[in-house]
């Protein structure tokens, strides 16, 4: 049988992407990676919804316990990828952007030591019109403002038993 075909018929089916929809979350790190492709690099955030809630009439968010992505393209200077992942980065750990001005202050984010997962941030995605281009109508796209997550005393610890459990060094340690 032909290979394609093979591939095709043992793929997952997808409904979508895994892309949050419109909506206010929380959501947790499950993973921060970067990823070489077809347009280029790629830096990803893979995260658990915890909680979510529609916008003001809006439609059914994504709901708690799927993965959902945040992906944005590097390659692409023009489109500002790098800068709203390093804004997503800062968020997260509540950081100034001069704490992300050197390389290897993101490396911990992406090495073995994933320095952000198993925290939490807080997210509205909601739908941002882009300018009518040649004569076609705008597109809507996902806009994204996050919003950092102070972590309680049992958040905290709920994080450091999951980073334990995934064999990942304490929060402390990481960050460093």
């Amino acid at each position: 049988m032909n290979n394609a075909l093979t591939k095709i018929a043992t793929a997952q089916a997808a409904a979508g992407g895994r892309y949050p929809r419109f909506g206010r979350y929380l959501l947790e790190v499950e993973v921060i990676r970067t990823k070489e492709g077809f347009k280029g690099d790629s830096a990803i955030a893979e995260l658990k919804v915890r909680e979510s809630e529609p916008l003001a009439g809006g439609e059914t968010p994504s709901r708690p316990g799927e993965t959902v992505d945040y992906v944005e393209n590097l390659s692409d200077e023009k489109k500002g990828g790098g800068e709203r992942f390093k804004s997503f980065l800062m968020t997260l750990v509540g950081a100034d952007e001069y704490e992300f001005a050197n390389p290897a202050a993101l490396k911990k984010f992406f090495d073995e030591r994933q320095a952000g997962t198993h925290l939490l941030i807080r997210c509205e995605v909601f739908p941002k019109q882009l300018p009518a281009k040649e004569g076609h109508a705008g597109k809507v796209i996902s806009g994204y403002r996050w919003s950092h997550v102070e972590l309680n005393d049992e958040q905290l610890t709920q994080a450091e038993h999951a980073r334990k459990a995934s064999k990942l060094p304490a929060l402390a340690d990481a960050l460093a």
